[in-house]
């Protein structure tokens, strides 16, 4: 009896391992299919300029503010808005419709909001006319196109994507913040 007993326990653990293994199979594969939607996947902070939705990578923004208290700095180009405070740090703040030549939708610039760009000296904003917060894109309806947009943005878009009747430009901040142009907002 009691070596009936002790088979059928080492047969009920047996039965258990394998439903554990079982177990940890299914969250393997479910694990797999998180992060083969994750890789199809593209996410980045939207924005709108100029009535144009633009999506800036998500590695490339520090923070998203409302308009900070900012001094003028006279002698600069007009898109240079001038200096804020910012937790202690100086962040120039940048008009971005201005600088790319185009007419801002916000009658006032406190209506704004303001993408950070945070890499290590350069600590600069760029106001814009409003932020939709993180977005995400299924990486098949990006293709290299850009349409009808003003010639000063285009240095700065590297495709777009297509989410039902929207497109979104890609806007990188890292190629704006390499051009010359844009670091020398001395007149």
């Amino acid at each position: 009896m009691l070596l009936g007993l002790l088979l059928g326990w080492e047969s009920m653990a047996a039965k258990g391992f394998i439903q554990l293994l079982r177990l940890a199979e299914i969250g393997r594969q479910r694990g797999q299919q998180v992060q083969d939607r994750q890789a199809d996947r593209w996410s980045g902070v939207a924005f709108t300029l100029a009535g144009f939705r633009f999506v800036a990578p998500l590695g490339e923004v520090a923070e998203v503010l409302r308009v900070p208290e900012f001094t003028p700095v006279h002698g600069t180009h007009r898109w240079l808005l001038g200096l804020a405070n910012v937790r202690g740090r100086l962040l120039s703040l940048n008009d971005l419709s201005s600088y790319v030549g185009v007419t801002s939708q916000q009658m006032h610039v406190h209506q704004s909001k303001v993408i950070v760009i945070d890499r290590g000296e350069l600590f600069s904003g760029l106001l814009v006319d409003e932020v939709q917060g993180i977005q995400h894109f299924n990486r098949a309806t990006y293709d290299l196109g850009h349409e009808a947009l003003p010639e000063k943005v285009l240095p700065y878009v590297q495709g777009r994507f297509r989410r039902q009747d929207e497109i979104w430009h890609v806007f990188m901040l890292s190629a704006l913040v390499a051009d010359p142009r844009f670091l020398n907002a001395g007149v």
